[in-house]
């Protein structure tokens, strides 16, 4: 993308004329125009993906003042860029002043319109039509001197309607089955607020930098549904402390310090009332649900690395690196249900008062390069993750035994090595491996038995540029002891994730006037875990599979540029993205219900596959009308394809017409 963005921008940069305005120098320009869209098929997953409509628009702009000696009288540099603007669902606008030695500030102003009715998950059940706006302030004083003065300001505020559904199963209570899903609407209602001022020293050889700042967050989103009715306003403040240091002895060792602090304490209450009707026994089913309490989060980060450089040939380094995040307080969960019998005492309360996670990292590396084209490298890395919990739960006396704080703990090793050849000046070879081990991972998709391998190959010559790289990734896992005492697979059948990547770019730019860029992507993904997507009550009991993933996903994209005659320019440009992967239709059971047919139920496994083909060809010219004004043209076509249901599908043609304007 940021190819295709370079040679898109290519002919507006022709069209800047400078002139000046007092001591400045002005370049201006922008484009402006018509577009038009054509879209067959699903209008939902278009505007998901694209969200593109008709109407007047303003592509892009610039203004660029530099003033002309250097000293502005009270900015020597402004830059103002727009894009989008006029009504398309991404815009962004920035500004930049600079004024030498003084200040330095950067303004960024985004909009995103989301769009999405999630066709494939609950039938359409869930959905967003929402705006997001994005701003960010950031002021800096000095900036060219040894002591910068920092200031910033983040403003991230969503806000618009939303569709959500919620399962709820209570001990197969018939009012509310386990494949019933509570359909609600939500006016999303979400605003954060950062606030930031810090400092950049040099002092010497060291250089320090420190940051302080106060988020606020605040969620405000309403719910409502005929039989379901939820309240759970979230109102917070999170200072965070930030502190960096660098320094270099000497140019044969270095010093790199950071550490991160936030810590913050909230009040939180959440209400939930639910009911249905029991058809069977004629009586109104009702469950209230409360969530309340007060906790305390902090989290601490902290890395330092530790370079020392003995020769020219040989570099060492060491880094550690540490993370602590605790949670504490007094958080309790009460769920009322009604009516109540001897069997069903109608009440669950669990309390929860702590959790702690930490993670002590250490990797060392060693480089030797005895010689200009050849290079080795390698590594040793080791990790400890230990998780804290303690959880109450009341019995049916009404008291609360005192629970022992549960203490889990996973260790990994891990060993690098490389290689890096030059055999030839245009000819570069990589070669990289790593193995690792761990005795307790957290989860069945978690890293175990590991081991990965990459090797890649540049050519350059001239105008010629052509890279091919090769990337294996392999991991076994065994199944959790809860999945093997609920049949959920074979116990003696490891989860497992094999991933291979095969990749190759080539480009062309001779000192004619045409450029060339194009490449192919090939990733393949076979994966087994314990996750079940899905699970149907009328259909086979998918609990007692294992569930495979597998994937084979193509990418190929081309562009051309070519400059025709009278300074005309022609662009050309194709991408697709294609999934051939898919399970035998020749299976025990195919899921055929919304857009999910992909999922096969054998004897033994439940296999997951999503083929797909996504394309999308592309042209424009611009053609220059005046010095200062061109015209541009462009067509583009999206053609997204699901080869089972075709539910999702949908064809969409884009044209512009633009005038680019530099004055």
């Amino acid at each position: 993308m940021k190819r295709l963005a370079f040679l898109l921008a290519l002919p507006a940069l022709a069209q800047e004329v400078e002139h000046r305005i007092g001591t400045y120098k002005v370049r201006t320009s922008y484009e402006f125009g018509y577009r038009s869209t054509f879209v067959n098929g699903n209008l939902d997953t278009y505007r998901s993906a694209l969200n593109y409509n008709n109407g007047l628009r303003l592509f892009d702009g610039t203004v660029r003042l530099n003033s002309g000696d250097g000293h502005g009288r009270f900015a020597d540099e402004i830059v103002l860029t727009t894009f989008g603007a006029g009504g398309d669902p991404y815009q962004a606008n920035s500004l930049r002043l600079e004024k030498d030695r003084f200040y330095r500030f950067d303004m960024s102003y985004r909009i995103v319109n989301y769009h999405n009715q999630l066709l494939s998950i609950a039938g359409g059940e869930h959905g967003f039509n929402t705006e997001r706006i994005f701003q960010n302030y950031d002021l800096t004083l000095f900036p060219q001197r040894r002591v910068q003065l920092l200031f910033g300001f983040d403003r991230n505020n969503q806000n618009g309607p939303a569709l959500s559904s919620e399962n709820i199963d209570v001990r197969g209570e018939n009012a509310f089955p386990r494949d019933r899903f509570f359909v609600f609407t939500d006016n999303v209602r979400r605003l954060n607020n950062t606030w930031r001022g810090g400092a950049n020293a040099t002092l010497g050889a060291v250089k320090l930098s420190f940051l302080q700042g106060w988020d606020f967050y605040k969620e405000d989103t309403t719910h409502s549904a005929p039989d379901h009715r939820r309240s759970d306003p979230v109102h917070g403040l999170t200072p965070f402390s930030r502190l960096g240091i660098h320094t270099d002895a000497n140019r044969r060792l270095s010093l790199n310090g950071r550490l991160v602090y936030a810590g913050g304490e909230r009040n939180f209450v959440l209400d939930e009332n639910i009911a249905a009707l029991n058809a069977s026994a004629g009586v109104l089913v009702t469950r209230q649900a409360y969530v309340l309490g007060r906790g305390q989060r902090s989290q601490g980060t902290g890395d330092v690395t530790i370079a020392f450089q003995p020769a020219e040939t040989l570099s060492v380094s060491n880094t550690t690196s540490v993370n602590q995040t605790r949670i504490t307080g007094d958080t309790a969960f009460v769920e009322l249900r009604q009516p109540a019998n001897r069997l069903d005492p109608g009440r669950n309360d669990y309390y929860f008062d702590f959790l702690g996670l930490r993670h002590v990292a250490n990797l060392t590396d060693i480089n030797y390069r005895p010689t200009k084209t050849l290079g080795f490298y390698g590594g040793y890395q080791y990790s400890i993750r230990r998780l804290q919990s303690r959880e109450n739960i009341e019995d049916s006396s009404g008291s609360l035994p005192d629970f022992p704080l549960d203490t889990f703990e996973n260790r990994t090793h891990g060993l690098l090595a490389g290689l890096r050849l030059r055999p030839l000046q245009a000819v570069t070879l990589l070669f990289d491996l790593e193995y690792g081990r761990a005795d307790r991972p957290f989860t069945a998709i978690s890293d175990k038995r590991y081991h990965g391998q990459t090797a890649r190959a540049e050519y350059k010559h001239k105008a010629w540029l052509f890279t091919g790289s090769f990337k294996a990734y392999r991991n076994r896992n065994t199944p959790p002891v809860l999945a093997a005492l609920e049949g959920a697979g074979d116990a003696s059948s490891p989860n497992r994730l094999d991933s291979r990547q095969y990749a190759f770019n080539l480009g062309y730019t001779p000192k004619a006037r045409w450029t060339f860029d194009g490449g192919y992507t090939k990733l393949h993904l076979d994966s087994a875990s314990g996750i079940v997507n899905f699970p149907l009550a009328t259909g086979p009991r998918v609990t007692a599979r294992r569930s495979l993933y597998t994937t084979d996903l193509h990418n190929v994209h081309a562009t051309l540029r070519v400059e025709l005659p009278r300074r005309a320019t022609l662009l050309l440009g194709y991408s697709l993205v294609k999934d051939t992967a898919e399970p035998s239709r020749g299976s025990s059971f195919l899921f055929a219900f919304g857009s999910y047919p992909t999922f096969v139920a054998t004897d033994t496994d439940l296999i997951n596959a999503y083929p797909l083909n996504y394309q999308s060809p592309q042209v424009r010219l611009s053609f220059p009308v005046h010095k200062k004004l061109s015209w541009n043209a462009a067509w583009q076509y999206y053609g997204y394809s699901e080869r089972y249901s075709g539910l999702q599908n949908y064809f969409a043609h884009i044209a512009t017409t633009s005038l680019r304007w530099a004055f």
